[in-house]
């Protein structure tokens, strides 16, 4: 299982990664609404950046959060939707001229094996 398969279609279609969800920051945070609401763990995010010629990497996106998973599902989401749009707000100041684009990737408990 992907952790795609936890999202709606219309979310899933919106990442850059076929199996994990990378969404921009207002896609991000309605998907971890989405999440909470159904129940799902959130255990972390993590900056993407995607390249005007598509690239996609960590280059110098934020580095997101530490494990959550001792946080309970709504304490997960709450540490998420604060610090998303924070360190998009210095990554935006911090990277002033970019062309790249900021994502976040979004680990959810049960995935499938090899991932969170």
């Amino acid at each position: 299982m992907s952790a795609l398969d936890f999202m709606p279609p219309r979310l899933a279609a919106l990442s850059i990664s076929e199996k994990e969800i990378v969404l921009p920051l207002h896609a991000a945070l309605e998907a971890v609404d989405y999440l909470e609401r159904y129940g799902r763990h959130i255990l972390g995010w993590e900056g993407w950046v995607k390249t005007p010629d598509g690239r996609v990497g960590h280059g110098s996106a934020p580095e997101g959060t530490v494990s959550l998973k001792k946080f309970s599902i709504a304490e997960a989401a709450d540490i998420c939707r604060a610090t998303m749009p924070e360190d998009a707000k210095i990554w935006a100041a911090e990277n002033p001229a970019t062309k790249e684009s900021l994502y976040f990737c979004i680990t959810v408990r049960g995935q499938s094996k090899g991932q969170s």
